[in-house]
């Protein structure tokens, strides 16, 4: 599987300000995991970008499939 990355998105959210989530994208391609989060989740964000690798390890441990992501916090896409 390899080397996954950490994308944080950034949305202005009304009444609350700047609200800022983080997945947990299988793609080694910092380019190609931004690119997913933002066609399937966030297309309106405000900023989208790369963070860091994550382990390989890590997304067994989350079950996400090659080209899957979850949210960092445990929530549910």
């Amino acid at each position: 599987m390899g080397l996954g990355c950490l994308i944080k998105v950034s949305t202005v959210s009304s009444g609350t300000g700047r609200v800022t989530t983080a997945y947990v994208v299988s793609e080694q391609d910092a380019n190609r995991a931004i690119n997913i989060i933002r066609s399937k989740i966030a297309p309106r964000a405000e900023e989208v970008v790369f963070v860091s690798r994550v382990s390989e390890q890590l997304l067994n441990a989350l079950c996400i499939e090659p080209g899957g992501f979850t949210r960092a916090d445990g929530y549910p896409p």
